[in-house]
């Protein structure tokens, strides 16, 4: 299916993502004063969620973070996906760690799910929570995580860049060339 995207593309003005990090971050602690749990580690999915991961864990007074980096590379008009960054390997596979897994916007799902996925392997005892400033379509949050959260549903067509992106990268960022990842 081909995706008509409108011409305009929104800058979201900052204290707009604010009121969507404070959703967010009151919707987590709800769930997990009623589900009785603590957050051992926030999981930003960089690049997109590092900046709502700190928000996030600011409010939710989370000090301990384990990024994991999958990069999605365009190369020949094609998109492809690169895990680049597993810190939770350096964590003790056998316990169950109760980890909060953000990204920026959950749209095709290709980068988090793979994310989720390498998470999965590598902490099989994991409660995942997940959460997303931005989803296109909540019915595709992700179905392998035990609770998901959003701050905002959006229409894939509709585009828009958070405070601290610009319009003119937004789809011609210099980070998804290939030539720029260095191994």
């Amino acid at each position: 299916m081909t995706i008509k995207y409108e011409d305009e593309i929104k800058i979201m003005p900052h204290d707009e993502f604010e009121l969507y990090i404070k959703k967010l971050s009151s919707d987590i602690r709800k769930y997990c004063e009623s589900s009785d749990i603590r957050i051992d580690y926030v999981v930003p999915v960089l690049r997109s969620g590092a900046v709502p991961a700190v928000y996030i864990a600011n409010d939710l007074n989370i000090i301990k973070f384990a990024p994991i980096q999958v990069k999605k590379i365009k190369s020949k008009d094609k998109y492809d996906h690169l895990v680049l960054l597993n810190s939770l390997k350096q964590l003790d596979k056998n316990k169950q760690y109760n980890l909060l897994v953000v990204e920026g916007t959950y749209s095709s799902g290709d980068t988090a799910n793979m994310a989720l996925a390498e998470i999965r392997e590598s902490l099989p005892n994991a409660k995942i929570l997940f959460a997303c400033v931005c989803v296109r379509g909540e019915e595709n949050l992700p179905k392998n995580t035990d609770a998901n959260f959003y701050g905002f549903d959006l229409p894939r067509e509709k585009l828009f860049v958070y405070p601290w992106e610009s319009i003119d990268q937004k789809e011609n960022h210099p980070d998804q060339q290939i030539e720029n990842i260095f191994f």
